[in-house]
């Protein structure tokens, strides 16, 4: 499994991202919901005087009422669905970043920690020679027991090093499990071939791509549009829903001196129209006000952020990437070479088992610091992805591990 294929597997399989989507459904429903006009109603009404001294006299009627928005509210609401919408998508986007970013750091971290073990298998194989050379010297007398002990407890060290690195293996591949959606006793397989260490990009070209790719200060920018369709249904809303009703009667009623008008059947009418004299909605449109500049200063202050995110990444990786190179073209083949002298002098009993001990410890911890700079870089070079949001590009293209060119790093 590539970077590339863990990520996309993780997209598609992850849980807590699953559950997320459904974030656009619900704002999709709300969305309808916004578009719907309010129920109409049926009335009936009615008197009977067959309690008192007119039995005859009565009034029945039957009604039909209908609520109309004015003013646009309607409209107005769907308006700010619609921003819901697109900003419920925007979430998604931004949840598949962090995602994506999280994948490639475990996968990288257990990249180097094969290395690590890898590197300390190395070590004890070399520990074991000197140990038996010790013990055969020894047998001879030749060195004293100091030798083999010293020996013996350098391969001991190194033992309990690479067993404590298998555990943080272990620990970092299910967390990886985790994040693909599989369960802790699925077989794991990942490609081993460490990425490429290519030329950084131009800062400033960085910076632009991250102010065009990022989901959260596209959901910002959203927010400021929201607020302002919620300026506009907040001034739509000064006018209160209409109320339209046609209705039939039929009535009669009685003088007092026994004369009737007759059983009267007609038709009736009622409009009810709301008027804005002391409540016109000036505490919501003001509300509304407040929060578009708010909105607005929140871009603000996103864009600035977002800048100085992938400036920090940028120089952190470029710092690192020196310190990687610097290992890479001298310190490890300068501390391979000290310790082949230092083995070969103790082989031929012209130094002692410490000095050969010490060469062989000076160069594992070359090589342990060369790996731990290396996953230091590659964890801040997956954060200047992560700032810049190149991830939702790289999931929609194939690439080398998330790298778009470069060489390939020190085996």
């Amino acid at each position: 499994m590539t970077l590339e294929q863990a990520i996309r597997s993780a997209v598609q399989n992850n849980k807590d991202l699953q559950a997320a989507q459904y974030v656009v459904k619900i704002a999709r429903a709300r969305l309808m919901q916004a578009g719907l006009l309010p129920n109409p109603r049926l009335s009936f009404s009615g008197y009977d005087a067959i309690f008192t001294n007119e039995p005859d006299e009565y009034e029945l009627g039957a009604g039909f009422t209908q609520k109309f928005p004015v003013a646009g509210r309607i409209a107005r609401q769907k308006d700010v669905a619609r921003m819901d919408v697109a900003r419920a998508q925007e979430e998604i986007r931004n949840a598949k970043l962090k995602l994506s970013a999280q994948v490639a750091q475990i996968f990288y971290r257990i990249l180097i920690l094969n290395r690590q073990i890898f590197l300390r298998d190395q070590l004890m194989q070399v520990d074991r020679e000197l140990l038996d050379a010790s013990r055969n010297r020894f047998r001879a007398a030749e060195v004293s027991e100091l030798d083999v002990n010293t020996a013996q407890l350098e391969l001991e060290q190194l033992y309990q090093e690479r067993t404590l690195l298998k555990v943080q293996r272990s620990r970092s591949s299910i967390r990886l499990k985790q994040l693909l959606g599989q369960t802790f006793d699925k077989p794991l397989q990942l490609d081993k071939t460490l990425p490429p260490i290519p030329m950084l990009p131009d800062l400033e070209e960085e910076q632009r791509r991250a102010l065009k790719l990022r989901p959260d200060l596209r959901s910002a920018q959203l927010s400021v549009e929201r607020s302002s369709a919620q300026v506009g249904l907040a001034k739509a809303q000064r006018w209160e829903d209409w109320t339209a009703g046609l209705g039939v009667f039929s009535g009669q009623t009685v003088f007092p001196n026994g004369l009737s008008t007759g059983i009267d059947v007609g038709p009736s009418f009622v409009l009810t129209i709301p008027l804005p004299l002391w409540n016109r909605n000036q505490g919501r449109i003001a509300e509304a006000v407040a929060l578009n500049q708010q909105s607005s200063a929140r871009v603000r202050a996103l864009t600035l952020r977002i800048r100085n995110e992938v400036a920090k990444a940028f120089f952190e990786t470029k710092r690192l990437q020196d310190t990687v190179d610097r290992y890479r073209n001298g310190l490890l083949k300068l501390s391979d070479r000290n310790m082949l002298l230092a083995q070969q002098a103790y082989m031929m009993g012209q130094t002692s088992i410490l000095t050969a001990v010490q060469a062989q410890r000076q160069h594992g911890d070359q090589h342990i610091a060369y790996l731990n700079a290396l996953g230091q870089y590659l964890k801040s070079w997956v954060a200047l992805h992560r700032a810049v949001g190149d991830y939702l590009e790289f999931l929609g293209r194939s690439g080398n591990h998330g790298f778009r060119s470069g060489e390939r790093i020190h085996e």
